[in-house]
């Protein structure tokens, strides 16, 4: 189950927690020592690999992931398969020993334009060490021309286990022309920020790995 937030903006946001699967519990202090993430592996349409970086806190409470550009559009300047953009990532996680994380908040945000008739959809789920949450889901229609959010938090946290462990991604957007006119117009959902790039911020929630 999701706590689901969504609200209008260009900002994204992203937050991970983590410690036993499934279990929820009060959250720890971050770490002292160093995180370690890396883009282990990236898959999909318009999610190019080779395009990712990630930057840490300072204070080990968030990391952000810079995707690139991912776009998806139809009409005028569009190819057939520009209508969906589907983006697998997974990256490895190392935390200083004696701590774990869990998701506790992913939040996204970009840009659309959509001509009377045409929609899109955003759809975007994470897990940890292959346990999957549901999606968090946002459904738009024309005529629209703005900015968006979606969040959503898992409830209960999924915790990693106490070892090196692997965050998993899922973004699709999909965009339909619908009844618009794609002769003469386009219609574009985006996964993007004010200077140029998709990216994603993860807030985490640590825990203390029970004693050995």
């Amino acid at each position: 189950m999701f706590r689901a937030l969504t609200a209008a903006g260009a900002a994204l946001a992203f937050a991970t927690t983590a410690f036993a699967p499934g279990t929820a519990a009060a959250a720890d202090d971050p770490p002292p020592g160093r995180v370690i993430i890396e883009v282990a592996t990236v898959n999909g349409l318009g999610c190019p690999a080779g395009t990712m970086t990630v930057a840490m806190s300072g204070d080990n409470t968030a990391f952000t992931l810079m995707l690139g550009t991912m776009l998806a559009q139809v009409g005028v300047g569009s190819k057939p398969n520009d209508a969906l953009r589907q983006c697998r990532i997974r990256m490895n996680i190392r935390s200083p020993q004696g701590y774990t994380y869990a998701i506790d908040r992913a939040d996204y945000a970009g840009m659309l334009h959509l001509e009377r008739g045409a929609s899109g959809t955003v759809s975007v789920k994470n897990s940890v060490q292959g346990d999957y949450s549901a999606p968090a889901k946002r459904a738009f229609t024309g005529p629209a021309d703005e900015s968006w959010r979606i969040s959503n938090a898992p409830d209960p946290l999924v915790y990693a286990p106490c070892a090196p462990s692997a965050l998993e991604l899922n973004i699709v957007l999909r965009v339909s022309a619908g009844t618009s006119d794609t002769s003469t117009t386009t219609s574009f959902l985006a996964l993007d920020s004010a200077d140029g790039y998709a990216r994603a911020d993860f807030h985490l929630a640590w825990k203390r790995c029970p004693a050995a």
